[in-house]
């Protein structure tokens, strides 16, 4: 078996960048419609769940003064804007570009937020630190907040939510290389959600075709996730994060470099054990735990009456 420098654990960045870069990126359509009175109204369509930044870049405008237009955009299909004309007895001409990125760039992350581990309540853990792999292995920039976990299992335990949030990004397509040891690889099936406060939580090391939630799906604190997958023939790993998309420069992202791509901060989350709020220190035990008032926290009162009459329902 590998050692482990230093007791941290390597983990590959997985980035969450998706922009309209190539034609087959067609996550986000726009479509126009011209109006009798000469406007013209300028919609979407998204084929996936979750936040998405849309910036039109109006490369040409005639009888109009509309500049660039920036949205964030989570419905599957809305109005973006309308182009009202100068001259209403002629038409608006125009031509742009469309650029756009999974999540909120900058949001209101609620940092005070207590998370839940990831575990079934009442399991005792080992949490480990992970290194970012971008500046170990691709001598890139130091990512200053970089914060992400891992923990070593025995046994292939299933996974658990640790907060509300909706599910955006489901890959389950990889089996184990069992021929091989290795420190890290990128060919892991993951988990994404993503939080009302616009923060977006990994789950990375899952069975192929072992996992539970759907693209889409409403998921709960301890809701049940995924099974997982053995690492190193030795163990069963399971990698978590939680991070939030920074300010986006689109022309640096087309430059697609290691470094042009650190689009995404990490924060350092509350976790529930031992009864209080903590931070999770490296190479340290913890019990998983939660009560009522981080269970329902972001429960709509809808939500909170359908649980109390069947608890099973939201695992």
């Amino acid at each position: 078996m590998i050692k482990l420098l230093s007791g941290f654990i390597a983990m590959l960045l997985v980035s969450n960048i998706s922009p309209n870069l190539f034609a087959q990126n067609d996550i986000i359509q726009v479509t126009s419609k011209r109006n009798d009175d000469k406007s013209v109204d300028i919609s979407y369509t998204k084929k996936l769940p979750g936040s998405y930044y849309v910036k039109l870049e109006f490369t040409s405008m005639t009888n109009c003064y509309q500049r660039d237009f920036e949205k964030v955009v989570k419905s599957n299909s809305g109005k973006l804007l309308k182009l009202r004309p100068i001259n209403d007895k002629e038409h608006i001409n125009f031509s742009y570009k469309l650029n756009y990125i999974k999540g909120h760039p900058n949001p209101k992350v609620d940092q005070d937020f207590v998370y839940v581990l990831p575990f079934k309540k009442g399991e005792s853990i080992t949490v480990i630190a992970t290194t970012n792999l971008k500046e170990t292995y691709f001598d890139a920039e130091k990512d200053t907040n970089w914060k992400s976990f891992a923990v070593d299992r025995a046994a292939a335990e299933t996974i658990f939510s640790m907060r509300k949030g909706i599910v955006i990004e489901v890959i389950s397509q990889y089996n184990t290389d069992t021929t091989n040891t290795y420190k890290y690889t990128s060919k892991m099936n993951r988990i994404t959600v993503e939080h009302e406060d616009g923060t977006f939580a990994r789950y990375i090391g899952f069975k192929r075709d072992s996992i539970f939630v759907k693209l889409g799906q409403t998921i709960y604190p301890q809701t049940k996730l995924g099974v997982l997958d053995i690492f190193n023939n030795t163990n069963y790993r399971l990698y978590f994060d939680i991070s939030y998309l920074k300010a986006v420069d689109f022309n640096s992202i087309r430059e697609r470099t290691i470094v042009s791509e650190n689009q995404t901060a990490h924060i350092t989350p509350y976790f529930y054990s031992s009864s209080e709020p903590v931070f999770l220190e490296n190479n340290s035990d913890y019990i998983v735990e939660i009560n009522e008032d981080i269970l329902f926290k972001e429960f709509t009162r809808r939500e909170k009456k359908k649980y109390k009459k069947n608890p099973l329902d939201f695992e």
